[in-house]
């Protein structure tokens, strides 16, 4: 059983709105900045993989060992994040770097997206109104990146 007093102020409505917005993003940086679309398969599994660290922080953020636990899972997920997106790709190793470092920038973006949902809530508006824009927008990212969407 994982001990409650290791729980961390993370809410599970912060996941789910900064998820919804990190997806997007990551996509626009993929297709618009490195020009490079990926499958859309890589982007659903980078995004969960990405979401993996909520665990970390939900659930460890106060364990003796949350700080060695959050690095090995940034290793990890900075690792599995090239061999999804950019192992293979036959581009300059330039590009490769700046691509593998997207990560870095897909992870504070995710951040900052949990945060102002956070933000929103600290000042008085209902978790749910988060969540049902949330929902919403994930309704919103199914019309766009469904069948029949033109990159």
């Amino acid at each position: 059983m994982i001990d409650p007093e290791w729980q961390g102020a993370v809410q599970f409505y912060e996941l789910i709105f900064g998820t919804w917005l990190v997806y997007g993003f990551l996509a626009l940086i993929w297709e618009r900045i490195l020009r490079c679309p990926l499958d859309e398969w890589k982007y659903v599994l980078i995004t969960f993989l990405g979401a993996g660290a909520f665990w970390i922080n939900h659930y460890f953020q106060h364990a003796p060992y949350y700080f060695l636990t959050l690095n090995i899972y940034t290793v990890v997920f900075i690792t599995l994040y090239y061999l999804i997106a950019v192992r293979g790709q036959a581009r300059s190793i330039g590009w490769r770097v700046t691509a593998t470092l997207s990560s870095i920038l897909f992870t504070v973006a995710f951040i900052l997206f949990e945060n102002i949902s956070r933000f929103v809530v600290a000042r008085g508006v209902d978790e749910f109104w988060v969540m049902l824009i949330a929902y919403l927008g994930f309704v919103a990212l199914i019309l766009w990146r469904g069948p029949g969407r033109k990159i």
